[in-house]
């Protein structure tokens, strides 16, 4: 297929044109054909190809193309469930509908609450508000700048259950100043 004399463009044209429909459809077998994450394979089909396309002067001369794209692909995919399993992670999730059910039980006044009437960002600053700055510059560096909990043991100089349970402490602190501040 390509070789070492081919042009870099026409050699990556012609791997998308053989083996695209081929990656593809491996890449819907490895999320297990579920509907929702088709655009989830067809990106990691793209990206496999964009990868290629970085590493055409490899790929030229390297024995098993086809192979290669597979397991870029496997990569790919197996690097965005990753990632997906990491925002989850750190998302902190408040069920509305508990949220409100829960809020009127302790006090049926509640109205503003249950109408939608919460400013997001004075939420935010009050509760922010009431970390320490040592609490908010893990909360800062794990949620805002994402970076891995190795990354921040060796930031901080704690180990790593340390940060995990810093980082707990700090989203249940995040919590009940939200339960607070709907309170008031």
């Amino acid at each position: 297929m390509c070789n070492e004399g081919m042009i870099e463009e026409v050699c990556i044209e012609e791997l998308c044109n053989e083996y695209f429909s081929d990656i593809y459809n491996y890449c819907i077998k490895l999320i297990h054909g579920q509907r929702d994450l088709l655009s989830f394979a067809e990106d990691c089909t793209q990206n496999t190809f964009l990868e290629a396309h970085k590493q055409i002067s490899i790929l030229k001369s390297h024995p098993n193309v086809k192979g290669w794209l597979f397991c870029t692909a496997k990569n790919m995919i197996n690097n965005s469930f990753r990632c997906m399993y990491l925002q989850r992670k750190r998302e902190i999730y408040i069920n509305d509908a508990v949220l409100t059910a829960e809020l009127h039980y302790i006090d049926p006044n509640l109205e503003n609450i249950s109408e939608g009437n919460i400013n997001i960002d004075k939420l935010s600053k009050y509760i922010l508000g009431h970390l320490h700055s040592f609490e908010y510059e893990i909360y800062y560096d794990y949620y805002k700048n994402k970076m891995s909990i190795s990354k921040l043991s060796v930031k901080y100089q704690m180990t790593e259950s340390a940060i995990t349970t810093r980082i707990y402490r700090i989203k249940k602190k995040i919590m009940n100043r939200a339960y607070a501040y709907l309170r008031e």
